[in-house]
C-alpha cells in the first residue's frame, strides 16, 4: 500500500488536524525521527482496503517529496470520540532488518466443526501471534482449520506452523488459541 507524506514541523499538529490531515512520526534505528503528516482521506481510503487486524503486518511504501521507503505502523492513536485517527507512528525497513510485528491468526471451518455441531461454543482466544522475521518472510496471517475440532478440544499457539525465517516471540508457546467449549 502507498501514502503519500508530507514534512511537518512539530508545533503544526492542531492546524493539520483542522485541515484534514494526520501527523505522523517515522522512527528509524541511528536516524532522528521525522515528523510528517498523511492525508486523511487518503489513509482511510487505504485503510479501508485491508482486511480487519491487519494493520499490523502491513508494510506501507510511504512516498516524500525526496524519498520513498518501506514501513510498518508501530503504534495508532484514535479520537475517543469518533474513533477517527488521531496519529500515527511508522517504523522504518529495509530488506536486510528484522522487524518484530503481531500477524493475525483466523480460524477456518467454522460452519463444517464437528464441536459446534455437537452442541459445542466455539471461542476464539488469541487473535494475533507477535513473530520476527525479515520483511519478505512476514506471513499474510496464521490459518487454523477447525472443522475436525470436538467439544473440549483445543489449539495452541505451538500448533500454529511457522514459515521458514518466522520466529514466535511469544513467550507461551502453550496458550490457548481457541478452543471448542460445552454451552
Amino acid at each position: 500500500m502507498e501514502l503519500s507524506i508530507f514534512k511537518r514541523e512539530k508545533k503544526q499538529i492542531k492546524k493539520l488536524r483542522h485541515l484534514g490531515n494526520i501527523p505522523a512520526v517515522v522512527y528509524a534505528k541511528g536516524k532522528e525521527n521525522e515528523n510528517i503528516y498523511l492525508k486523511k482521506e487518503e489513509v482511510k481510503k487505504q485503510l479501508a482496503k485491508l482486511e480487519a487486524g491487519n494493520l499490523s503486518n502491513c508494510i506501507f511504501t510511504l512516498k516524500g517529496e525526496k524519498e520513498t521507503f518501506k514501513a510498518i505502523v508501530k503504534d495508532i492513536q484514535y479520537f475517543i470520540i469518533n474513533y477517527d485517527i488521531m496519529h500515527l507512528d511508522f517504523m522504518k525497513i529495509d530488506e536486510k532488518s528484522i522487524i518484530t510485528t503481531k500477524v493475525p491468526v483466523r480460524c477456518i471451518g467454522i460452519n463444517e466443526c464437528v464441536g459446534i455441531k455437537q452442541g459445542g461454543n466455539y471461542r476464539q482466544v488469541i487473535r494475533a501471534m507477535k513473530v520476527k522475521c525479515l520483511p519478505k518472510d512476514l506471513p499474510k496471517e496464521f490459518i487454523i482449520d477447525i472443522a475436525n475440532m470436538s467439544i473440549g478440544d483445543v489449539r495452541r499457539l505451538s500448533d500454529l506452523e511457522l514459515p521458514k525465517g518466522v520466529i514466535s516471540v511469544s513467550r507461551k508457546l502453550n496458550e490457548v488459541v481457541v478452543t471448542i467449549t460445552k454451552r
